[in-house]
């Protein structure tokens, strides 16, 4: 009789749960992915990036050019080449995948393929990783589930799944119900402990809700990174040349 009962408050369990949220965790990913790097996301981006390193009292400001293109089913690409201060100007970096990221430092004349055990390490001296500014989503790499809703938010617990070499064990989503895009992430380590978390704010274009700015906040170190995207330009048809190495080493103006 007992076996019995508990079976029963299982399953009530299991149908309240069905209730209680209004979509399931990989739907609401879903969405979120079809805007950031799926069939609702621009086809490209080109864009005028500002970044702010805060180190205690110390603030570093540097501009880039940035482009983007979305590839449905596929990792997207993105080049980013540094125009100031002159310390770093031409500096670029691409990913065409998260296997596949290329620094190139003028100063060299070189381009360094990242390698994997190098993926966590700052880019260029900032709060972002090179595996923060890769564009793979987060579907392939972490199961999903949700832990809380409220009228205008999702919140999500991603864990990285077996196998996969990813620096944060588990992330903490919470996703915008207006624009199905993230609004803060925060990152665990291998521990469990907290190591970062990612303020982020959308503007709307045309149809398009685009991400531009972030806020990424080191929670081990106290420092904090700022982007900031300017004259943004959506679905220009960017050449696919762009992403590659060649262009890669081009000087900006």
């Amino acid at each position: 009789m007992r076996k019995k009962t508990i079976v029963l408050i299982i399953g009530f369990m299991f149908i309240f749960s069905l209730f209680l949220f209004s979509e399931t965790a990989d739907s609401i990913l879903k969405k979120t992915e079809d805007k950031m790097i799926g069939a609702k996301a621009p086809k490209d981006t080109e864009a005028v990036m500002i970044m702010e390193i805060h180190k205690g009292s110390s603030v570093k400001v540097r501009k880039l050019k940035v482009w983007t293109k979305n590839n449905l089913n596929s990792d997207d690409w993105k080049l980013m080449k540094f125009i100031s201060p002159a310390d770093v100007k031409n500096v670029g970096f691409l990913t065409i995948s998260e296997n596949d990221m290329f620094l190139y430092l003028p100063e060299f004349h070189r381009i360094r393929r990242i390698a994997s055990s190098s993926k966590k390490d700052s880019f260029m001296g900032s709060d972002f990783s090179y595996d923060d500014l890769s564009s793979s989503g987060f579907s392939k790499n972490y199961t999903s589930e949700i832990i809380k809703e409220t009228d205008n938010v999702w919140v999500l617990k991603l864990s990285r799944k077996k196998g996969v070499k990813k620096p944060y064990s588990k992330i903490i989503l919470h996703i915008s119900k207006k624009t199905e895009l993230p609004i803060i992430m925060e990152s665990f380590d291998n521990s469990g402990n907290i190591w970062k978390k990612a303020e982020e704010k959308t503007k709307r274009i045309g149809k398009y809700d685009v991400v531009s700015f972030i806020k990424m906040k080191d929670m081990k170190k106290g420092s904090w990174t700022t982007l900031e995207l300017k004259e943004i330009k959506l679905n220009k048809g960017l050449n696919k040349k762009i992403f590659s190495k060649r262009f890669l080493k081009k000087r900006v103006k």
